[in-house]
């Protein structure tokens, strides 16, 4: 109720304000509104495939065919030997500084590291390759994204009790 002239404000004056304000904002920030209804118009997209698409026969054997040959091995070996390395390092390194022989270690750690960084960026570009062979919209592709959502969704839960925790305390 408007105090000013006693006049009874009515839904369709509330939805008309909406309206036009919604309008005005689109006007002044086009790039916000239409990432905006981009992304709307994919998860609508997404949430009417459901599972996504299903990928043919050629597709799934050129996906298996490039997804087998990342050397998983190779990975857990350049990520077994950096650990390795970086126990050596920390466990030679003092206080406040590291002489010759924790930079000896240091050094052997980054070559470890740089390598295993290779293997990890070679595997991720196959996989790249073989996710581009799938396509976003295919069930690979939004599988993908639907355990990432439910990861994220999962690490906010455990932070929200974590800062509930601190919060009580």
């Amino acid at each position: 109720m408007n105090q000013n002239n006693n006049e009874i404000v009515t839904a369709n004056d509330i939805g008309t304000l909406a309206l036009s304000s919604i309008k005005n904002f689109s006007k002044r920030h086009k790039v916000i509104a239409t990432s905006y209804l981009w992304g709307l118009t994919t998860l609508l997209l997404i949430a009417i495939l459901g599972g996504g698409t299903k990928l043919t026969f050629d597709q799934q054997r050129q996906y298996d065919r490039i997804m087998n040959t990342i050397d998983l091995q190779a990975e857990y070996s350049a990520a077994s030997a950096y650990h390795s390395a970086y126990s050596n390092y920390y466990h030679s390194k003092g206080w406040i500084s590291c002489g010759a022989h924790c930079q000896h270690y240091k050094k052997i750690m980054d070559r470890r590291k740089y390598e295993w960084d290779e293997i990890k960026a070679e595997g991720n570009a196959r996989m790249s390759d073989a996710k581009s062979v799938a396509g976003l919209f295919s069930e690979v592709g939004v599988g993908e994204v639907t355990d990432s959502f439910w990861e994220y969704f999962a690490h906010g839960k455990r932070f929200a009790k974590r800062q509930s925790m601190w919060d009580a305390m």
